[in-house]
């Protein structure tokens, strides 16, 4: 067995950065201060002028758009079952159940025609994931959640700049979360 280490990715700090993490400890505020309030800023321009809240972490940030949209205890989630067990788990933590529906096998995103075809009364809302940053068919995934009265929580995690027919990825629907985990595209 080797014993070299080979680094998922290496991060690449440069002393400006060293200095602006400085800058913001020095600065007492640690959560929610002005360097947090000026990236929420910047992220609102971004996508017209939406709502940004940022927390600590992409699965927080669906958790709490479940929670926001009532989902809770025997409503039904339709996610794809490829992805991190993150966006499964959120559903659970609501006290909802996840429902799978497959992938369609060309873009590796979830099959629109399977979620279609998963729909139950019982089903809230759907979370499609943006894999490689590649986003679903969105006007065909907001007909459908329209059409069933069902609200849409954007796992777009790997999608920080990704765009549907010259509209960002941000800028569609009901709720969208990004991430900033080391391994994501953006870092």
């Amino acid at each position: 067995m080797s014993e070299t280490f080979l680094p998922f990715s290496r991060p690449t700090i440069d002393e400006a950065t060293i200095a602006a993490v400085g800058d913001v400890l020095r600065s007492g505020w640690i959560t929610s201060g002005p360097k947090v309030q000026a990236f929420e800023a910047q992220l609102s321009e971004l996508f017209g002028g939406r709502i940004v809240r940022t927390y600590n972490s992409g699965t927080c940030t669906m958790e709490i758009a479940l929670r926001i949209a009532g989902i809770g205890p025997g409503d039904e989630v339709i996610t794809t079952p490829i992805s991190w067990v993150a966006t499964a788990n959120v559903i659970i933590e609501c006290g909802a159940t996840p429902v799978f529906a497959d992938i369609d096998p060309v873009t590796r995103n979830i099959d629109l025609d399977k979620v279609e075809a998963a729909i139950t009364p019982r089903t809230k809302a759907i979370i499609p994931v943006y894999l490689a940053g590649m986003p679903v068919d969105m006007d065909r995934l907001y007909a459908i959640a329209k059409k069933h009265n069902l609200r849409v929580v954007e796992d777009a995690a790997q999608a920080l700049g990704s765009s549907w027919k010259g509209k960002r990825i941000g800028s569609f629907g009901d709720f969208v979360s990004f991430s900033f985990q080391a391994n994501k595209n953006i870092t």
